[in-house]
């Protein structure tokens, strides 16, 4: 059979008809006979029909409540075939001249069902109402009841008009035994028959009135008096349902029971408490008047606890209605293959023979090519699986599933998709006789291929992404590029499978003895996504959507300056600094490595790294050369030189276009469309920003680094960026800080250092701390301070320094110098060093404007304890008043007053010293204060001077001399700046200085995020921000006013912009109101009242609102308008206005072309009904 076609291998005809979509309410003789004569009865099915016939058969010997059935099942498992069959085997209507009943039960093959069955059909007669909620053309809108829809429908069976008015007309006529005469008399009049007239609501009702005053004169007087007392007064409700089954079942059908078919009510009461509890009542109404007479049979998708669940409100009342349906048949999706098989694929005898030995063959290569991966387990390839079901694979029967629901789900598919287990069986017959596929025949051993399935089910797809795949043959050469995309397009559909290149080529797998298509897959998918035909995100390829497509063309428009490229890249960079490389050198203090990017400092450091980037090849050569120079000149830092290559670059635009394109839409996003965009952007900004980590990491760590001259290069093995840094920190940490070991002391040994200083009588015993960093030594049998060598002279020398040099050496100032190389001295052995000198007595330090002598008094514990008092305090060297100091302080009053003192005498000279530092103490305390109200920065500076100012005046003659001539310069600029302060900072100026701040704390947090606005101001604002956080922000006053007013003025811009628009479209709202019919009839009153939500927009606020206010009142316009239009219809035209919203009619989806006709079809009956009863219609 090798060389025979595939059509050979079938046991049944493949050609003949099979119907592509079961209606429930489908009333063809023909079609009911074959759809019943191909119904496939599976074990699990027969079970199912078995208990339900039971139930049903013993109902009359033990009447009870328990008369609902609820189907369910997944989309594409028969559950709408289930039902019906039900509905019509009980029913047992005649088809094609033989009862329903009895062609079910034959070809159920089951002789306990056929006894029951015929049991059934003898004993209990039963007239069925059978529909489908959600195309039924009498159905008006998704608002109307299922108690509504029922009924109208019994009535319609029965043979009674279907509107409730009407047929409430006719019920009560027959009653009066008066409805034969009505009957008469509208043909007499009308020369037509009522039982066809009657279906058209809008020239019925007033026919109906007309014929009655004709009938019935006396009690209708007029032709229309009828009509005009109705007025939709008829209403029904699950209780009065009940009762009309049962009286109307005696009228017109005498002794037979009634069963209701319901097909989708899971999907017309999903999510709607009130549905969900309107059939509870309904159920409960047939149960407890019916007993045992009335049954009803529903279907749904989800199981009924599933829907229940879903419900949060009233759980308990919905819970009561899962006791309402004891019965609950729930059909599993794995029938389908079963019925698939026996109705189309079904093999003759040397077929199943011919096929298990192509399997056996072939087996463990065709097995691995076409093996899927997905989130589930797939149906497995077996040999008994491959026969029942070839040329189809096992797992296609599943994707085909969920490609026809995910069709069928989309909107706007067609009408040929419907997607039970008969869709399926048509797809597996087309793809056999199809011209298009033509399966039948290919030679044996051809499979089925996803992209066949593709060229089937095309017309169901959107005309965008067919245009897209229809091109790709003419605009790639590629011979797998179309059916590569043709799968991708399908397989969007089926979430739990992935879209990878091993699962597109395992579906794109031709034969069973074919060779893999992997590597030409792969190909090809590289040529559609240069194209942009294709598009690979998180959850693998695609095909683009037009809005995808927008998307591309704008982002592949945007490309970064070279400015852009370095903001990306010190990003990233300093992402590697993350956490900050570190060495802890001699275990007692740890380093942090500093980042610096072209010179520009990212992250403060103890030692900085400077990082250069060049392009591969002759530019880095060049680099790299020039920076091992500079490292021999500037020998602290450590120089690394990056090769940037073009997979950099690429990447760096790709980031670059991401970030611009959610600056530029994530504000904007409104549709679900859009916003879908800006969620995988962020994906793709993530994917592109690990990427490119990922090939700055690698280059850094191949560049070069260098230190003073020598290479110290991360090795092959270097992986990390951190630990390759902190690695060559710890090797030349030692080279740079080569003094820290002088005073290298843990932070425990320190700290029982300094306690023991406060405390201790003499030097002798002191904690080991003091003889490790050498502070101590042995003279004449006494222990001292070694202050001529060592750490304790590095510091005495840097207090002597500053004070020769007329300013005080505060303890920020040494702690900060003795940080840095060659030191790196820790903070606290800092503080301990210099409690050591104020201890031997070599030095004086000024705290809170009071000098300390003593280490062990209270003062230096209340600022040697304290961080910031530390900081905070200033020292100069302990030395009597000598002539010189007299000389120096003198000049240092020249310098600072300039005047001359009187007399070089101590007294004299702090005489005069003191009255010029009280003349400025109030200047300089007044700028500190207006500084610290105004919360302006620079007020720290004048603090410390203020305290030398309180010393000078406060000490002994001999401190202030040698208090003024350490901080002398320190004074003096005090005294500068209070005075510049005070011209600068007029009450004018603070004001303006608050404008510019609260241009930067209001209008610019908004303009930011505007997507268009420009780098001139982006630069205004960061130089803004830069100056007023300025020490010296008073120097700059023009250019903080020029940069504030630009900012401002942007925003003023933008105000009007957005209030005007704001104040156009409530004028022209109210001029459409105005010109609206029926305005000029109402009195100024309503006119005033109705235009008043209107007119608040039209009216500038007196208040300046914020921008995003201004735009959505400006989005809330037509919603205002409509409601304005609505209320005044109501106004003019009162009672007679009826609303038909179109939203009710379309709440549950539109998915085919009957469910659209049954929609429009509800609406225009909806208005010709209102019409009829003299309604003015306003649609919304």
């Amino acid at each position: 059979m090798a060389n025979e076609p595939i059509k050979s291998l079938f046991a049944n005809d493949i050609h003949r008809r099979i119907e592509e979509v079961i209606k429930v309410d489908q009333t063809s003789d023909d079609i009911l006979r074959d759809e019943i004569n191909e119904y496939v009865v599976t074990d699990a099915i027969r079970s199912h029909y078995t208990s339900i016939f039971d139930a049903y058969s013993e109902t009359p010997n033990k009447p009870h409540e328990g008369i609902a059935i609820w189907v369910s099942g997944f989309f594409g498992s028969g559950k709408s075939s289930f039902a019906k069959m039900l509905g019509l085997s009980i029913e047992n209507r005649p088809v094609a001249g033989i009862p329903a009943g009895d062609r079910f039960g034959q070809r159920t093959g089951d002789n306990k069902l056929q006894v029951l069955l015929k049991a059934i059909n003898e004993k209990i007669p039963t007239h069925a109402v059978i529909f489908d909620v959600s195309t039924d053309r009498g159905i008006r809108s998704g608002n109307q009841s299922l108690t509504e829809i029922m009924y109208g429908l019994f009535l319609q069976s029965l043979g009674y008009a279907k509107d409730l008015d009407l047929s409430e007309l006719e019920i009560a006529l027959e009653e009066k035994g008066q409805l034969e005469g009505f009957e008469a008399e509208y043909e007499r009049l009308f020369k037509k028959e009522w039982s066809v007239e009657k279906g058209k609501v809008a020239f019925a009702l007033s026919e109906a009135s007309r014929v009655l005053h004709s009938f019935d004169p006396e009690t209708y007087p007029m032709a229309d008096s009828w009509v005009k007392a109705v007025k939709n007064k008829a209403d029904i409700s699950p209780g009065k349902l009940a009762e009309r089954a049962n009286e109307l079942m005696k009228r017109r059908r005498p002794g037979q029971a009634l069963m209701f078919v319901v097909d989708e009510v899971g999907q017309f009461v999903a999510r709607d408490v009130q549905k969900m509890l309107d059939l509870q009542a309904v159920v409960q109404s047939l149960g407890v008047k019916g007993r045992g007479k009335h049954w009803i049979v529903v279907t749904s998708q989800e199981k009924l606890g599933e829907l229940v669940s879903g419900l949060d409100d009233k759980k308990i009342e919905l819970a009561r209605l899962m006791d309402r349906f004891p019965l609950q048949v729930h059909l599993e999706p794995s029938d389908i293959s079963e019925v698939t098989s026996r109705r189309v694929l079904s093999k003759n005898a040397p077929a199943q023979k011919a096929l298990g030995e192509l399997f056996d063959q072939h087996r463990g290569r065709f097995t691995e090519h076409t093996r899927l991966t997905a989130d589930i387990k797939l149906p497995e390839l077996t040999r008994d699986s491959f026969i029942d079901l070839y040329p189809l694979l096992p797992y296609q029967i599943d994707l085909i599933i969920q490609v026809v629901s995910g069709l069928r789900t989309q909107g706007g598919a067609s009408k040929h998709v419907g997607g039970a287990n008969r869709t399926i069986i048509k797809l597996a017959q087309q793809l056999l006789i199809n011209p298009a596929v033509n399966l039948a025949d290919q030679p044996i051993g051809s499979v089925a291929r996803l992209d066949q399935v593709y060229d089937l089910v095309e017309g169901n797809i959107g005309s965008e992404v067919r245009a897209k795949i229809s091109a790709i043959s003419k605009e790639l050469d590629h011979p797998l590029a179309q059916p590569v995309a043709k799968v991708i397009c399908l397989l969007q559909y089926v979430k739990s499978v992935h879209r990878t290149a091993e699962n597109i080529s395992a579906a794109l797998h031709p034969g069973v003895g074919g060779d893999s298509q992997l590597a030409a897959v792969k190909d090809a998918l590289r040529q559609l996504e240069a194209a942009n035909k294709v598009r690979l995100g998180d959850d693998g390829y695609r095909i683009p959507t037009p809005a995808e497509d927008d998307w591309e063309r704008i982002r592949n428009g945007i490309n970064p300056k070279p400015g852009d490229a370095h903001r990306i890249y010190s990003e990233v960079l300093a992402g590697f600094w993350q956490p900050q490389p570190t060495h802890t050198l001699f275990d007692t203090k740890t380093f942090k490595a500093g980042l610096a990017i072209h010179g520009r400092e990212i992250v403060d450091g103890d030692m900085m790294f400077h990082v250069h980037l060049a392009e591969d090849g002759a530019a880095f050569q060049a680099l790299a050369a020039e920076l091992r120079a500079r490292s021999q000149q500037e020998r602290k830092s450590v120089f690394w030189a990056v090769a940037l290559n073009d997979a950099i670059d690429r990447e760096t635009v790709e980031l670059f276009r991401s970030k611009e394109m959610l600056a530029r839409k994530e504000r904007e996003a409104k549709t679900a469309d859009e916003t879908a965009l800006i969620g995988e952007e962020k994906i793709r900004q993530r994917r592109h920003q690990d990427e490119l980590r990922r090939l700055v990491r690698a280059a850094c760590l191949a560049g070069s680094v260098s230190f003073r001259g020598n290479d110290r290069s991360p090795g092959d093995r270097a992986v990390d960026m951190g630990k390759s840094a902190a690695e060559i920190l710890s090797d030349v940490l030692p080279e740079v800080f080569d003094r820290f070991r002088e005073a290298a002391a843990k932070p425990a040994d320190v700290k029982k250092g300094l306690d023991a200083l406060f405390t201790a009588e003499n030097l002798q015993g002191l904690p080991s701390v003091f003889g490790s960093l050498g502070l101590l030594r042995d003279e004449k049998g006494k222990t001292v301070f070694r202050v001529e060598s060592g750490a304790l002279a590095e510091v005495l020398s840097r207090i002597e320094e500053r004070a020769n040099y007329g300013d005080t050496a505060s303890g920020r100032y040494l702690a900060d110098e003795l940080a840095k190389e060659p030191f790196g001295w820790d903070f606290e052995v800092v503080r301990l060093l210099v409690l050591s000198l104020l201890r031997a007595g070599k030095i004086q330090a000024t705290s809170k404007g009071q000098t300390i002598d003593s280490a062990t008094g209270i003062e230096a514990r209340d600022t040697f304890s304290n961080n910031n008092f530390f900081r905070q305090a200033s020292f100069r060297p302990k030395k009597g008043i000598e002539f010189e100091e007299l000389v120096k302080a003198s000049e240092a009053f020249r310098d600072t007053f300039g005047s001359e003192v009187k007399e070089l005498n101590a007294g004299a000279i702090v005489s005069e010293l003191r009255k010029e530092i009280a003349r400025h103490e109030d200047p300089v305390s007044s700028a500190h204060a207006q500084l610290i109200a105004y919360r302006l920065p620079g007020a720290a500076v004048l603090d410390g001077a203020i305290g030398q100012m309180k010393a000078v005046l406060r000490g002994s003659e001999d401190n202030a001399i040698a208090t003024f001539n350490a901080s002398h310069r320190a004074i003096k600029d005090a005294i500068k700046r209070a005075t510049e302060l005070e011209q600068a900072l007029s009450e004018p100026k603070l004001r303006d200085l608050d404008r510019a701040r609260e241009a930067l704390r209001s209008a610019w947090p908004f303009l930011s995020g505007e997507a268009d606005v420009a780098d001139d101001l982006r630069a205004d604002a960061t130089e803004l921000e830069d100056l007023l956080a300025r020490e010296t922000f008073y120097r700059e006053l023009p250019l903080i006013e020029q940069h504030a007013s630009a900012i401002d003025a942007e925003y003023a811009r933008r105000f009007d912009e957005a209030l005007d628009a704001r104040i156009d479209a409530y004028t022209h709202a109210l001029e459409r109101l105005a010109q609206t019919p029926g305005w000029d009839g109402i009195d100024q009153d309503q006119q005033e009242k109705l235009a008043a939500p209107l007119l608040r927009g039209k009216t500038r606020d007196q208040v300046r609102v914020p921008i995003p206010q201004l735009r959505s009142e400006l989005d809330a316009c037509e919603a205002r308008l409509q409601d304005a239009i609505a209320e005044l219809h109501r106004i003019v035209d009162g009672d007679r206005v009826a609303t038909v919203r179109l939203g009710g009619y379309f709440s549950g989806g539109v998915e085919t072309e009957e469910q659209l006709d049954a929609a429009l079809a509800g609406i225009r009956e909806e208005c010709s009904r209102l019409i009829g009863t003299g309604k003015k219609v306003i649609v919304q």
